[in-house]
């Protein structure tokens, strides 16, 4: 079955440690059963943002994501590193993020209201008790261009 993106998921990693995240959760999510994406990796989610703001693309926007139970068919997983519990993004986490989620949108007509935190689906705290459910809608007004369109970096992995 391909995914077809009606929302956008935003996640962090629950890990406030920035070094070998990618590594970390894609050894995780293996020893889990998640399913091996075309690029190789066990990674549920379709993008990682680093500390650093950098993205890295561990899915194809069609392949199923492993991030967001009953609904993995339906949108893209964005996972930012760090715990949200006790930290807040880095300026550049957020500078990515706001970007990324612009040109999603973009691509698949979505707007500001299919934007989420995990936490709309599932009793979690996920995207983090530091952020309210609205923070990723804001940072996508925040860089939503008038008229633009532009592209984000991303890191194949």
């Amino acid at each position: 079955m391909k995914n077809i993106p009606t929302k956008l998921i935003v996640h962090h990693s629950a890990d406030a440690d920035p070094h070998h995240q990618l590594r970390k959760i894609n050894d995780w999510h293996k020893s889990k059963g998640f399913p091996q994406s075309r690029r190789g990796n066990f990674v549920g989610y379709h993008f990682l943002i680093s500390h650093t703001g950098d993205v890295v693309r561990t899915k194809d926007d069609d392949e199923e994501g492993a991030h967001t139970k009953g609904i993995n068919f339906e949108s893209i997983g964005i996972c930012l590193e760090g715990n949200f519990d006790e930290e807040l993004p880095t300026e550049e986490q957020k500078a990515s993020l706001g970007k990324l989620l612009v040109e999603l949108c973009q691509k698949y007509k979505l707007d500001v209201t299919d934007i989420y935190p995990h936490r709309a689906f599932r009793d979690t705290a996920c995207y983090g008790k530091k952020l309210d459910d609205s923070w990723a809608r804001v940072l996508y007004l925040d860089y939503k261009p008038n008229d633009k369109t532009f592209t984000i970096s991303c890191t194949a992995h």
